[in-house]
């Protein structure tokens, strides 16, 4: 079993009475389950448990961005889409996300478009957690709500 530090599960910072985030540790993997009021907040949740797991668990300054659309014929599957992109951005640009505003068209075609904000991955900075390899559907769940929310197990 990989051990993620801190120790999972925990819950973090920056949390209100209408969104929840917690990773939670599932053999070799990480789950990651929001919930928020909205699915664009939901989204931008999930960015950001992805950062504090790669970096165990500190976020970065919004000093560079990305800009996003993806599309997909399922909610499920964009949701895939969005974090094989954060994890392809961390792997070939070093980038983390510190904070998302997207906008969600609810299909099909689902369609989301946005703009990720955040810094280059310095280890010394923003520390290290471990590595996302890749997204997973199995328990994948993606809820529009309201309240939105969202469960994903993600391999490390």
């Amino acid at each position: 079993m990989v051990q993620i530090h801190p120790p999972l599960p925990l819950l973090l910072s920056n949390l209100s009475a209408s969104k929840l985030r917690k990773i939670t540790e599932h053999t070799a993997d990480a789950g990651i389950e929001v919930e928020a009021v909205s699915l664009p907040e939901a989204f931008h949740e999930v960015s950001l448990a992805f950062t504090e797991i790669v970096t165990g668990g500190n976020l970065p300054q919004s000093k560079h961005s990305h800009v996003i659309e993806l599309e997909s014929t399922e909610l499920d599957s964009l949701l895939v889409k969005f974090v094989s992109d954060l994890i392809f951005l961390f792997d070939t640009e070093d980038f983390l996300v510190g904070s998302a505003k997207v906008e969600i068209k609810v299909g099909p075609p689902f369609v989301l478009k946005g703009t990720l904000f955040g810094d280059t991955y310095n280890q010394s900075v923003h520390g290290y957690g471990v590595e996302i390899k890749a997204v997973s559907y199995h328990l994948l769940e993606v809820i529009s709500g309201p309240p939105s929310k969202i469960k994903v197990i993600l391999d490390l």
